[in-house]
C-alpha cells in the first residue's frame, strides 16, 4: 500500500471508530461518558466522512472500502432517525388538531440592536394558518418601545387560552416557554429542574372536547454557541493559541450541556411516567436522535417524523447542516396523521407541525 494510502486509511480507521461510537451515545449517560455524547452530535458529519471514504475506495477499487460500508450498515437505524421516505399522500381528518412546535429564538429581539424585522417574519407565518395549540419556546415578551410580543400573538392566533412560564427577567425583557390553546386548559404547572438555569420544561393539561391530554412543551439546555465559537470552526488554525484556549473553553461548555441535559431529561421522563393522561412531547432538545437526552425522554412514546416524516429532518439551520434538534413525540394511545418540518426562515430553528387524534386516548 502506498503511503498516501495508508494515511488516508488511517484517516478512515479514525473516522468509521468515531461514527461507532456515535452509535453508543444514546445509551450511555453522559455524567461518566461525557466524551462519548461528542460523537453522537457529530453523527452527520462522521457519517458524511465516512461516506466520502466509501466512494474513494470505491473509485480507488480497493478492499478498503469495507472498513466504512461494514460501519455504515450497522448503524442503519440510526440513519433513518435523520431521513425518512414517508409517504404524506393522505390528508389528515379535518376533526385533527394541529399543533405548531417552534423554537421563536426570542423573536430577535433579544440582541443589542433592537428591532422587529424577524418578529414580522414570525407573526406573517402565524397569520397565515390557525393551529389549535402553539408550543413557543425562548419566547419572548417585551414593552420596550411600546411593542408587545404576546399581544401581537393573541391576536393573530385567537388563541383563548394560554400558559406562560417565564424563566428570566433582563431589563423589562421575560423570556420562556409558552403554550396557547383554542381549547381549555384544566391544569398546567412546570417540570423542576435541580440546577435551573436558563432552561425549562412546561406541562399544560388540555381538555380537547372531553379527552384531556397533557402537553409538555420544552426547551432544555442550550450549547451556549456564541458568534466567536462559530468564527472558530469556520477559521480553525491549531497553531492559534487564542483559538486553542477557544476551543478548550468550548468544550467545557459542550460537556457540561450534556452533563445538564441528562438531569434535565431524566426529571422529564419520571414526570411522563406519572403522568395520567396521554401524552405529547413537543421542544427543542438541543440535541441529536444520537443522545441519551432524546433516548431517556422517548422512551415508549413514538416520535412523529419516523412516523410520517419525509426527507431530511433537520430542524435547525446554523452553521451545522442536518441537526435534528426539535421533536414531537407521543403516547401510543394517540394517533399522528400527519408531521412536518417547514422549511421556512423564521429564526434559527424550523417550525415543526403535527396533526393528531385521540379516539383511542384513556
Amino acid at each position: 500500500m502506498k503511503l498516501l494510502d495508508k494515511l488516508i486509511y488511517g484517516l478512515n480507521i479514525l473516522a468509521a471508530v468515531g461514527l461507532l461510537l456515535s452509535y453508543l451515545s444514546p445509551f450511555l449517560n453522559p455524567t461518566h461518558f461525557w466524551f462519548v455524547s461528542f460523537f453522537g452530535l457529530a453523527y452527520p458529519f462522521l457519517l458524511l466522512s465516512n461516506l466520502i471514504f466509501v466512494l474513494y475506495w470505491t473509485i480507488r477499487l480497493k478492499k478498503q472500502v469495507f472498513l466504512s460500508v461494514v460501519v455504515i450498515i450497522l448503524g442503519y437505524f440510526n440513519f433513518i432517525n435523520f431521513f425518512r421516505l414517508n409517504s404524506q399522500t393522505e390528508y389528515p381528518p379535518i376533526e385533527a388538531v394541529k399543533i405548531l412546535s417552534h423554537n421563536q429564538g426570542a423573536l430577535g429581539l433579544n440582541g443589542p440592536v433592537f428591532t422587529t424585522e424577524p418578529s414580522k417574519r414570525v407573526f406573517k407565518y402565524l397569520d397565515e394558518e390557525v393551529f389549535d395549540v402553539y408550543c413557543f419556546q425562548e419566547f419572548f415578551q417585551t414593552s420596550r418601545k411600546g411593542f408587545s410580543p404576546l399581544d401581537s400573538i393573541k391576536r393573530i392566533t385567537h388563541a383563548k387560552y394560554k400558559h406562560i412560564e417565564y424563566l428570566v427577567e433582563f431589563r423589562g425583557n421575560l423570556f420562556g416557554l409558552a403554550t396557547f390553546s383554542q381549547y381549555p386548559i384544566v391544569n398546567k404547572g412546570r417540570v423542576e429542574f435541580s440546577r435551573q438555569g436558563t432552561n425549562m420544561c412546561i406541562f399544560t393539561d388540555i381538555d380537547f372536547n372531553g379527552k384531556i391530554v397533557r402537553i409538555y412543551n420544552m426547551h432544555l439546555q442550550s450549547l451556549n454557541m456564541k458568534p466567536a465559537d462559530y468564527k472558530l470552526f469556520q477559521e480553525i488554525n491549531a497553531t492559534d493559541s487564542t483559538q486553542i484556549t477557544g476551543a478548550k473553553n468550548l468544550l467545557a461548555r459542550l460537556k457540561n450541556a450534556f452533563i445538564k441535559r441528562e438531569e434535565q431529561a431524566t426529571n422529564i421522563s419520571n414526570h411522563i411516567k406519572d403522568c395520567p393522561y396521554p401524552v405529547i412531547v413537543c421542544g427543542d432538545f438541543n440535541d441529536t436522535p444520537l443522545s441519551y437526552s432524546y433516548n431517556i425522554i422517548k422512551g415508549d412514546l413514538l416520535d412523529c417524523f419516523e412516523e410520517n416524516g419525509t426527507g431530511f429532518g433537520s430542524t435547525y439551520q446554523g452553521i451545522f447542516p442536518l441537526l435534528r434538534i426539535d421533536y414531537m413525540f407521543h403516547s401510543p394511545s394517540v394517533t399522528n396523521y400527519y408531521f412536518e418540518t417547514k422549511k421556512i426562515d423564521l429564526s434559527d430553528h424550523y417550525p415543526i407541525i403535527g396533526y393528531f387524534g385521540f379516539d383511542e386516548a384513556e
